[in-house]
């Protein structure tokens, strides 16, 4: 691939081999110009931001100069839906179209594979042999004796939420490594011998960081070492590296801990049985105590540094007691069991982790909680992720390039250049999308509702709602902010319109959007998740209502804690990172409305602090040229196409 004599403009030029092979193919300049950048960056050796709009075929516009370049390349994306498409996809068809010997391949968590050892572990227990699930075995050997990685994706006929892969499946700290019997079959193994002869890697943002701390330490990595990293989707980075980058420690890992350690005992003779019965009783109390310490606070929430300090000498010190015990008196290390030396390990990291998390840090650390259905996790996060990514990726990596359609804000990447560190010398491109915004969008923004923060605002929301959907025939997705208003809207929208009405929770994502499509006339109300990564093209889609301004809630743990931190520095929390993070979301949002040369559609804006507010015209000048409208009527003559229809932005 490095010698091939092929150019990007043999690729994607207006004559080139992709225009020449591939039904349908439409040049785009800015789809070049973002191949040429990045194609300059890889030479460089420097890093890259490139915000490509909807339509600008950005997959093949960093896909292009990697392949041409023959460097060895991660592409970290967003969704495992986004891996498959550019691995079963954009990549074969890129393949077909140039003829090159693109050497590619997906990677997933480990928690995707299945795990020989746990696979026979499961299916060897006695009491498997009366639950009559023998045909279910024959499957899976017949599976496995065709798959190359067994890839859980491959398994068509399992459900999505079939408890049983857990019981099939290996997280690192369950991995038996060199002492497990079935080494030679492993297909992780197989996995990252392939991997680290393969040119291209596509994994996704969890993995990458996952592995990314792992290699911080200098084991236990899964993605082999590169030269190019490539994050599609790139608007999302933040969050998920600070997840990763910081520590965590739910109740639910140590009563798993605790559950398997009396299964895999059992039968075992050696050790004083009493005593560990005792301290995992230890475990058990200690992490009743801890989720019991947080009954009178609410779902999540930041800890100070007393707060922690009650935990260290209360809860977590019986818990570290008994897993003390496990890792030190338990005489586990004199039996030949490589299971129980790998709970061990679990023990000790456990052990580690819980002191780490509760550890006293500087103030660029947050410790916080949160509560789950049946587990109660602790943190400790870190705010700026800024000097960790120049540490273990931008001084380690040649060229790291992030992409997305939603980067800059106000027409500059300052905010996401400061958000992730990124140095001085990054190249940078912003490529609009090509659509026709001004033809083919009307943006309807109301002046006479309430403001969001008044009691009023929600019902007087649902009727203009109705208003609204009543002149685009449903037809709409309906994005809120937050639930509650999710809910009063759809209660008082229920019956009251003459369409199928649906919202978020009533089944599964992939289940809402199929009817969504399938019913053109249907509507769908949702929140957070819906915000982006939906793609409903076509006339199903043809109205947008957004309720609110998309502003971070400040009642979540870390957007407080950072609001805080840039206040404490001297500078302004809402204009450098309130302001700039609901830009972002806001674009997400509309990227949802035009998929395509030919969709048409309403995006309505029911918050008026967009026309009204000092910060609301960077919104504005964030978003594409769009005709603006305070009449609901001119909805109606956008899709008569009336000439009168308004061509240029309100006041």
């Amino acid at each position: 691939m490095p010698n091939s004599p092929l150019t990007i403009e043999d690729i994607l030029g207006p004559d080139g081999l992709l225009a020449r092979s591939l039904d349908g193919f439409e040049f785009r300049a800015s789809q070049m110009q973002m191949a040429l950048l990045i194609q300059e960056a890889l030479q460089k050796r420097a890093p890259a931001i490139v915000e490509a709009g909807t339509g600008t075929g950005k997959t093949f516009g960093y896909l292009v100069p990697l392949i041409l370049s023959g460097k060895k390349a991660v592409v970290s994306t967003g969704t495992k839906n986004l891996q498959e498409q550019i691995f079963h996809k954009d990549i074969p068809l890129l393949r077909k179209a140039t003829n090159l010997d693109i050497d590619a391949m997906i990677m997933k968590g480990r928690k995707n594979y299945l795990c020989l050892h746990k696979y026979h572990q499961f299916f060897s227990q006695s009491s498997f042999l009366k639950t009559g699930m023998g045909k279910l075995r024959q499957r899976f050997e017949a599976w496995l004796k065709k798959t190359k990685f067994a890839d859980r994706s491959e398994l068509s006929w399992m459900a999505d939420d079939d408890a049983l892969w857990d019981a099939l499946s290996s997280t690192s700290d369950q991995c038996l490594g060199s002492e497990c019997m079935h080494l030679d079959e492993c297909f992780l193994g197989r996995l990252r011998s392939r991997a680290a002869k393969a040119k291209i890697i596509i994994v996704n943002h969890y993995l990458f960081f996952a592995d990314l701390k792992v290699k911080k330490g200098g084991f236990g990595e899964v993605i082999p070492r590169f030269q190019v990293a490539v994050f599609d989707e790139a608007h999302t980075v933040e969050e998920i590296a600070t997840a990763y980058l910081g520590e965590a420690l739910s109740t639910n890992q140590l009563m798993e801990l605790v559950s398997d350690l009396e299964k895999g005992t059992k039968d075992l003779s050696g050790i004083d049985k009493g005593k560990l019965k005792q301290h995992l009783n230890i475990i058990k109390t200690g992490s009743e105590n801890l989720r019991a310490f947080f009954n009178a606070y609410g779902d999540k929430g930041r800890l100070d540094h007393e707060t922690v300090s009650v935990i260290r000498k209360g809860p977590a010190r019986e818990i570290r007691r008994g897993l003390k015990y496990l890792r030190e008196k338990a005489n586990f290390k004199g039996l030949d069991h490589p299971v129980l030396q790998s709970m061990v390990a679990r023990a000790t990291e456990m052990d580690d982790l819980l002191d780490e998390i509760l550890k006293k840090r500087n103030t660029n650390w947050l410790n916080w909680y949160e509560k789950r259905k049946r587990s109660m996790v602790l943190h400790a996060s870190p705010l700026d992720i800024s000097d960790r990514m120049n540490d273990l990726l931008y001084e380690k990596v040649q060229t790291v390039v992030f992409t997305s359609a939603t980067l800059s804000t106000n027409k500059t990447f300052d905010y996401i250049r400061t958000r992730l560190g990124l140095p001085a010398e990054s190249l940078e491109g912003n490529y609009p999308s090509h659509f026709d915004f001004n033809n083919q969008t009307l943006m309807y923004i109301p002046k006479d509702l309430p403001t969001p923060n008044t009691p009023d605002f929600a019902p007087e929301a649902a009727k203009r709602i109705a208003d609204i959907l009543e002149r685009t025939n449903g037809r709409a997705l309906v994005l809120f902010t937050s639930y509650h208003n999710l809910n009063l809207v759809f209660q008082i929208l229920e019956g009251k319109i003459p369409y199928t009405l649906q919202k978020q929770g009533d089944a599964p994502r992939s289940v809402l959007l199929y009817e969504f499509k399938q019913d053109i006339n249907s509507v769908l109300l949702a929140t957070a998740s819906f915000w982006q990564g939906v793609d409903v093209p076509g006339e199903s889609l043809s109205c947008l209502i957004i309720d609110k301004l998309p502003f971070d809630s400040p009642g979540e743990p870390l957007v407080s804690a950072r609001i805080d931190a840039i206040r404490d520095q001297g500078g302004n929390p809402f204009m450098e990172y309130q302001v700039p993070s609901a830009i972002i979301s806001l674009k997400q949002g509309m990227g949802r409305l035009i998929r395509n040369n030919s969709d048409r559609g309403i995006l309505s804006v029911l918050d008026n602090r967009i026309m009204t507010s000092r910060y609301g015209r960077f919104f504005l000048d964030s978003l594409p040229q769009i005709p603006i409208s305070h009449d609901l009527s001119d909805i109606n003559r956008f899709f008569e196409g009336e000439a009168e229809c308004p061509r240029n932005r309100g006041n």
